[in-house]
Formats: C-alpha cells, structure tokens, sequence
C-alpha cells in the first residue's frame, strides 16, 4: 500500500493546486460562483489550514482542521469534497486505510470529482479494498477501473483474485476466460499468472475439461514441461495400443516432459517393435545422457536394449534405399510408409515426409492415421510447420488419434 498511498498524496495535492483555496476575511455568505465551485467563507480558513498541513504531510494536524470543516454546520457541498480529499489523503498518508476508505467513497460519489481524477481514485480505492479483504468492493471498484481504463493490467489481476479468494471459482473462471480470450483475439499474450489462477478455478471445481482447456493454453504461451506433463498425464492412464502409445511417448519426449527411466526403456521397445530402430538408438543415448537409469540393474538391462537397438538399426539402415524403391513400384504405400518410418528414427525428417506422404497418397493398410500423425511430425521436426498444421488436422477418426493431433498442434503453435 506504499505506492497507493504516494500516489493519493500526490494526486491530492495537485488537486488542491488547481482548486486553491482563497483567504477568507468573515464569515458572510459565500461570493457568487461563476463558473467554478466555490469554497464557503464559513469552512474556507480550516480547508485552507487543512491544505497547507497536507502539503507539509502532517496528516495529524490535517485531520484537525478538518475535524472542524465536519463540525461546521454551514459547510457546502463543495467543502464537503475537499473535506473527505483531503481526509482520504492524510489517512492514507498515515497508513489508516480503514478510516481513508470512506472518505475516499464520498469524493468519488460527488458530483465536483473530475472524470480524470475519479479513474486514478477508482483504482485506488480497488487496491485499498483488496489489501482489506474487501472482495465484494475490490471487484466493483476494479470492474469499473477497467472499464475507465485506469491501471487496466493491475485492476484485472486484482478483479479475477478476488473472485478467487471469496471461493467463487465459477465467476473467477468466467472473468479469467472472457479476458483471455480478448487478449488472444487481439494478438496478446496472456500472463501465466492468469492462466494460473484458470487453472486453479477449474481444480476447485474439479471441472477435468476446463483444467485441459487452461493447460493447452499454458503449453501455447508459457510452455514448459510441467504443463505438458499434466496435459498427457490422462494419455499414459489410458488403455491404448502400441502405436498409440509410442505417438505418447513421441510427444512427450519431444516437449521435455519424459522423466523416468521406465518411459524411456517402453519408448525404445515400442519404436523396435514397430520398426524404427534409429528412434530406439536415439531413446535410450538420450536416457542414458541424463542419467534417468538410476540402479545397476537397469542400467545392464538398458545398455542391452540400446546395444540390441544399434545391431537392428546397423543391419536396417543400408537397406531404406531399396525399400523405398520397391516401395514405390508396390501397388499400396505400406512399405514406403515403412521406408517413413524408420528415416523418422534415423532423424531423416525430409525422407520420413516424402516417404510417409507418398505411401498414404497409394493407401496403406494399417494404421493409417498413426502413418498420418508421423508425416505431421516429421513435417514439423523438418521445420515445415505449416504443412504440420494441416496434416494434423486431417487426422480423424480414433479419438486418441485426433486428440494426439490437437495436441501436436499446441506444440507447433508454441514452438512458433
């Protein structure tokens, strides 16, 4: 509350330049206002002492002479703002931000607060109910702060918090999305701590499909492999085939979110098993770099696998050639999808996308749209990000399948 109250004295102050207030010689009926308001003769020699003590910062003697302004039965409604500016102003000053609250209400609601003044106190007055707690006046004076445009990024953190804060998730989730979803719109990148705090509007509620709704859009604009972790976290949960399975691991491996030696070992014996060696190769020398074979026993069985992995890929690897050339003499695009595949393990993303595409163009008999979801990778892993896009979005028909696809699309989009 520092600056909110450096920044009232100051504002106050240069409120008081411009309305300065006349020496008042009796105690006669106030001169004829032209067309400014008017201090009146009874209030101005204590608004006058008031303002002369606020200017020095000595709030207690300030709340003095305006003690005396609040007891003056022949006071104007004019005196009257001052009065509660200047109130406003030596309790924050003081750092009495329970007592400056009214005062502060009372200058907002009167007819002489200037419009450009009244959207700095309108955040003010947000910020002051928030340090107290006050939920309810935190979101009305913050909602109106942001409409007038004061302090716009600072009011809706406090808005959205304090929907928060009062357990009202749904509320927080639909003030949370509506503004993310204008700064998308305008080409904007949301904050994680607001895509944060969706995010944990949507656990409280236990609302599984709005969690993966804040998580893709964490993964798009902050990502990191934690997110991408809880993302796929239901992927590994499910019971999926081995095709399935590897395009997980693929995915996961791809976004820094494969941790454990276990995975690594599975996604080397998939990628064997369904004949891309080279990505066995790569699998486990990635594991075994960052050290995730913790135990002795795992360590021998892995450098088995990797070992087994480097023979396959030394008898496999001469032979693409060939393949590809029967392949593209053969009736049906499996084996050139085949040729696809194994250039995908070897790194190769060129000749896996011309492999895959050409083989899918002639058809292919099993597991087409795992063959689809691969030339999408490769297109992206080739830099042809693109081309990545529309092929993913051609993926239909198992829901694993489509859901793997929308996730790769996050992924090209967050690695833009």
């Amino acid at each position: 509350m520092n600056k909110v109250a450096k920044s009232a004295v100051a504002s106050a102050v240069a409120l008081m330049m411009l309305n300065a207030i006349p020496a008042q010689a009796d105690d006669g009926p106030a001169a004829p206002p032209s067309d400014k308001p008017q201090v009146s003769i009874a209030a101005g020699k204590d608004l006058q002492a008031a303002q002369k003590a606020l200017t020095a910062r000595r709030y207690e003697e300030v709340l003095s002479d305006l003690d005396k302004v609040k007891a003056n039965p022949k006071k104007n409604a004019y005196d009257e703002f001052l009065m509660n500016e200047f109130y406003f102003t030596a309790y924050a000053g003081l750092k009495k931000y329970q007592e400056a609250e009214g005062p502060l209400e009372a200058a907002m609601a009167s007819k002489y607060m200037p419009p450009a003044e009244l959207k700095g106190r309108l955040a003010q007055a947000a910020t002051m109910s928030y340090n107290m707690q006050n939920y309810d006046k935190t979101i009305d004076f913050g909602t109106r702060a942001i409409k007038d445009g004061s302090s716009v990024a600072q009011m809706q953190t406090i808005v959205a918090q304090s929907y928060y804060q009062k357990n009202d998730f749904r509320d927080t989730d639909k003030f949370v999305r509506a503004l993310v979803d204008d700064q998308i719109k305008a080409g904007q990148v949301p904050t994680e701590t607001m895509l944060q705090l969706g995010l944990s509007s949507a656990t409280q509620r236990n609302d599984d499909a709005a969690k993966s709704h804040w998580f893709e859009l964490l993964v798009v604009y902050h990502p990191k492999p934690e997110y991408w972790q809880n993302l796929l976290e239901g992927m590994f949960r499910a019971k999926l085939s081995d095709q399935q399975m590897l395009q997980v691991y693929r995915l996961s491996a791809d976004v820094g979110a494969l941790k454990k030696g276990s995975d690594y070992a599975e996604m080397a014996q998939l990628a064997l098993d369904q004949g891309s060696p080279g990505e066995a190769v790569a699998t486990l020398t990635k594991g075994f770099a960052a050290n995730v074979f913790t135990d002795q026993a795992d360590k021998n069985r892995n450098t088995h696998l990797l070992d087994s992995a480097k023979k396959q890929a030394a008898t496999d690897q001469p032979t693409l050639p060939k393949t590809e050339a029967d392949g593209a003499a053969a009736p049906t695009g499996d084996k050139l999808a085949s040729a696809g595949v194994a250039y995908f393990g070897y790194g190769d993303y060129a000749k896996a996308s011309k492999d895959l595409e050409a083989g899918l163009a002639k058809g292919v008999s099993k597991d087409t749209t795992g063959a689809r979801l691969l030339l999408g990778i490769s297109q992206f892993k080739g830099g042809d990000k693109d081309s990545a896009v529309k092929t993913f979005r051609s993926v239909k028909g198992d829901p694993t399948d489509e859901r793997l696809a929308g996730l790769w699309i996050l992924r090209t989009k967050s690695a833009s």
